[in-house]
């Protein structure tokens, strides 16, 4: 098995052709503009300028026909881009929220230098410009897809890049998910002991076999603190992750400060990641998923692009790229 992993993972991924990226980049423009056009809107921030906006939402729409979008759009992101300006429900703002994805995807198509950290966004404002497609009112579209056309495309990685990039992917989304067992871990305890009013005698395990989870799960969530170590150690080694804090994957956060300190002097420091507080655990969870859903289309392992699925995909590589045998 060992051998056969080695073996797929050395003749690297490939990749859907450069125009079916860029067809699904401008899909991914179009949702994600209209969904800052809803956002603003939503807090009031749309100012007086209503038909203005109503007008940009049309030609859009146009747009999307005119370039034949529609037929490389989901009927999801088709359903969305005709509503009615300030129609949008949650499911759509939700949908609509995958500034990382249009990253990954970008950088694929090498009109990204670099992808940031798994714990910081994408500039949004830098993809929309760094594309083109918005700068002329969306009439550019067409040249833009086109332009893609050549499978000679300038990359700015080589396959060994490419093959980290990814692997960086699966290692931030696999400790999300470790976040995920971790949390669900601590509330079967807590319901153990309001029932039994067991709050230190019993095993872990014990505590997590009492709602009838099976006894090789108890086993790997008991012990997934060590599982993490042992990951972070892992992710370093491959380069997946900057540092190790506390046996764990170290994040960078900025240190809140007095508001009179200028920007460029705030202080920032590393903390390992099961310390973050549960809004920074979400986003960290959101970049994750949703790089990794392009990584995972761009590289044909899904065949439909589905982020309502994003947090139920299966590993890029044939094992888990943090577990992966390493070459001799």
């Amino acid at each position: 098995m060992a051998f056969r992993t080695t073996a797929i993972l050395r003749q690297g991924l490939k990749l859907r052709p450069p125009i079916e990226l860029a067809q699904r980049t401008a899909c991914l423009e179009l949702v994600i503009i209209r969904r800052s056009l809803e956002t603003d809107a939503l807090k009031g921030l749309c100012g007086e300028d209503i038909v203005g906006v109503e007008k940009t939402v049309e030609a859009m729409t146009t747009a999307m026909y005119e370039n034949r979008l529609d037929v490389y759009a989901t009927s999801v992101e088709k359903s969305m881009l005709v509503k009615p300006y300030r129609t949008w429900e949650s499911s759509d703002y939700a949908y609509g929220d995958h500034c990382e994805a249009l990253g990954v995807l970008l950088w694929l198509l090498g009109r990204q230098q670099a992808i940031p950290t798994y714990y910081s966004n994408f500039n949004l404002y830098r993809l929309l410009h760094d594309s083109g497609i918005v700068a002329h009112g969306f009439s550019n579209i067409e040249k833009y897809v086109n332009s893609f056309m050549s499978s000679q495309i300038h990359q700015t990685f080589d396959k060994q890049q490419l093959q980290r990039a990814a692997g960086t992917s699966e290692a931030w989304l696999w400790r999300s998910r470790a976040q995920a067992l971790l949390g669900l871990r601590d509330k079967l305890c807590r319901i153990y002991s309001n029932l039994t009013g067991d709050t230190q005698d019993s095993s872990l395990e014990a505590k997590l076999r009492a709602p009838n989870i099976p006894h090789s799960q108890c086993k790997m969530i008991a012990n997934l603190h060590e599982t993490i170590a042992l990951a972070a150690q892992r992710a370093h080694e491959k380069g997946f992750i900057g540092e190790i804090v506390g046996g764990d994957f170290g994040v960078g956060m900025d240190i809140k400060e007095n508001n009179a300190v200028p920007a460029e002097q705030r202080r920032s420091a590393t903390v390992p990641y099961s310390s973050l507080d549960p809004d920074h655990l979400d986003s960290l969870r959101r970049i994750a998923e949703s790089r990794f859903l392009a990584f995972a289309w761009a590289s044909g392992k899904i065949d439909k692009w589905c982020p309502e699925k994003a947090g139920e995909l299966a590993p890029i590589n044939p094992v888990n790229a943090l577990w992966t045998p390493d070459e001799n």
